[in-house]
């Protein structure tokens, strides 16, 4: 992809025999139209499985990555971001994806980090996560509003609950469908400003088996 400056090409939008113009954020670009092949190698099918699994579990938490997942660098949104670390993230071991969930994050920024504490299972399928409240006194980090994710890798489904606690409080739960008992369970937490505009690298906290 190459962007499009002085160019007879400018202003244009469309294909030009195998040049494609487009206008991308407003900044236009210019792409080769890919050629048709008839058969795909073993590694394209593998990273074409790859990048449907990341879609798909990016989508779990999608409008939140879109919102908290650094800044946009010049044509890289913070969506493609959290695309690239969920790729990063997995790989394939036969025809099932492994996640190096330690590597994956929900968010990232520079608001004051959380220290995470534990993560446990109660009863009727709540997760309580816990963490270190270290906002100044009387600051505003203390009205800061803690989201949690948690992934079913057995169902390869999830659930993000956003802004279920400050804080100032330490800890907070969150109740999943009843289905889910007895499932293995992942779950990472962050925290945003109360404004909705920045927020902490997220942590991933671990796992539980849901009760």
């Amino acid at each position: 992809m190459g962007r499009v400056t002085n160019s007879i090409l400018s202003g244009t939008s469309g294909r030009t025999g195998r040049v494609v113009i487009a206008n991308v954020h407003g900044v236009e670009v210019s792409r080769a139209r890919p050629t048709t092949r008839s058969s795909s190698t073993d590694q394209q099918n593998a990273h074409r499985e790859l990048f449907r699994f990341a879609v798909a579990f990016l989508g779990l938490y999608k409008s939140f990555a879109r919102l908290y997942f650094g800044k946009r660098k010049g044509l890289v949104t913070p969506y493609n971001q959290a695309q690239a670390n969920v790729m990063e993230s997995i790989q394939l071991a036969g025809s099932d994806v492994t996640i190096n969930y330690k590597q994956v994050a929900i968010s990232k920024g520079s608001l004051l980090e959380m220290i995470p504490g534990s993560v446990s299972a109660g009863a009727a399928q709540a997760v309580t996560v816990t963490w270190t409240n270290n906002a100044p006194p009387a600051s505003s980090n203390e009205r800061d509003l803690c989201s949690v994710f948690v992934y079913l890798p057995m169902r390869r489904d999830g659930q993000l609950f956003t802004n279920v606690a400050l804080r100032q409080a330490g800890a907070a739960t969150v109740t999943l469908l009843p289905l889910y008992a007895g499932e293995e369970a992942h779950v990472w937490a962050a925290f945003t400003d109360k404004d909705g505009t920045m927020a902490c690298n997220s942590k991933y906290l671990g796992s539980v088996t849901l009760t």
